[in-house]
């Protein structure tokens, strides 16, 4: 006998929310799908190379019978069909959750969609089953916007100053969307016949959803200092209290500087994994911003940065278990700020995946006590794209 067959097969379930909903896959362009798989595919993949692993993935019938279901057949997956949906599915499972050791969602924070679904798989019939994410009380903190920065404030973690204001009054400012192209580091505004277009008493602002994921939606605004501090008065400024559903779109101060991301993985233990930072390919161009990809690691003075903030913010959490990424901007005075925390799995594990000399969801799998410098990451530079 083997020391493969000696050990005890663990089974993973993992449901990503717009592949194993028809109505969602129906409704979501080319792009969409295309991250959605590529992520999916990424994390699969790399869960199922763990010794002693099985993994199942939830598809609807639209992805179990595309390219998607057909790659995921030949790296070893198993496949389940959520004919209805994820939610039904969990609800009267085809497969007894007891045959599970862990569940994963990969899920986005808008309309509420990841707390339901971590809702679900941490609780009732689904209860005894180990879930890799983080609590739904915590996704629902950092999925919203408002929320979490007030989070950070009260545990003074640098953050953009913050208006929240009503669906009204976001929608009275589509008029102040910029045209031409923003350069993130510098924050000058260009034409396509060159120049700098932001007038003399305007400044530049960013507009987001509060329960908003990744760029969807987010706007970069030109605003004179009146309009400002106008909006200022009509909305609610960010600071102790969070403020009521209805006030549910942001105003910050653009921030200048490198933007970029890091990651903590809980062990569930009092440890957490610190993941290296990694530069952010953002494109904003009549005032919508892309996000494209990125580039790891980072320069070392992000490192540096990134690595005290990243300490602070895993002290501050605790015990957790499950996957958060941050991201932040480095000013060149060096001054750090974050701009959002993503209680879920990110685009950037497929760059991780690719800078990682190990099973990266093996370490979110195993919850080994680690830290993340005594990890082999590899030396080279790793760049990769989702668009």
């Amino acid at each position: 006998m083997t020391g493969t067959d000696n050990c005890i097969m663990r089974h993973f379930l993992i449901v990503e929310e717009l592949l194993s909903s028809g109505r969602l896959w129906c409704a979501s362009d080319l792009s969409l799908r295309a991250e959605a798989a590529t992520m999916l595919l990424a994390v699969a993949g790399d869960l199922v190379s763990v010794p002693g692993v099985r993994v199942s993935v939830l598809l609807s019938a639209e992805a179990l019978a595309g390219p998607v279901g057909d790659q995921l057949r030949v790296g070893g997956v198993e496949l389940l069909l959520a004919a209805d949906g994820p939610e039904q599915w969990l609800r009267s499972p085809t497969v007894s959750p007891a045959q599970f050791t862990a569940t994963l969602v990969i899920a986005p924070e808008s309309a509420g969609l990841l707390v339901q679904r971590l809702q679900q798989l941490q609780s009732g019939v689904w209860s005894g089953v180990t879930s890799l994410n983080v609590s739904w009380q915590q996704a629902a903190l950092f999925g919203d916007k408002v929320a979490t920065a007030v989070w950070l404030q009260a545990h003074f973690l640098k953050t953009p100053a913050t208006v929240a204001l009503t669906a009204e009054s976001a929608e009275r400012l589509k008029d102040s969307r910029v045209t031409g192209r923003l350069d993130l580091r510098t924050g000058s505004l260009s034409s396509d016949a060159g120049g700098d277009v932001l007038p003399g008493d305007s400044e530049l602002y960013v507009l987001k959803p509060r329960d908003g994921c990744g760029c969807g939606e987010v706007q970069l605004l030109s605003l004179s200092r009146d309009e400002a501090k106008a909006l200022r008065t009509v909305g609610v400024r960010v600071v102790e209290t969070v403020p009521g559903a209805e006030f549910s779109w942001l105003l910050q101060p653009l921030q200048v500087g490198q933007h970029c991301s890091a990651g903590l993985i809980g062990c569930g233990a009092g440890t957490a994994v610190m993941l290296p930072a990694g530069e952010q390919l953002i494109a904003c161009q009549f005032g919508r911003f892309r996000y494209m990809g990125g580039r790891l690691p980072a320069g070392d003075a992000v490192q540096i940065a990134a690595g005290v903030m990243l300490r602070r913010l895993a002290g501050v959490l605790g015990a957790f278990r499950g996957w958060l990424g941050v991201d932040f901007v480095v000013a060149d005075g060096g001054e750090l700020q974050i701009l959002e925390i993503n209680p879920r799995l990110c685009t950037s594990y497929v760059g991780y995946r690719q800078l990682a000399g190990f099973s990266l969801a093996g370490v979110l799998s195993e919850g080994f006590g680690v830290a993340g410098s005594e990890l082999p990451w590899c030396a080279e530079r790793v760049g990769f794209r989702v668009c």
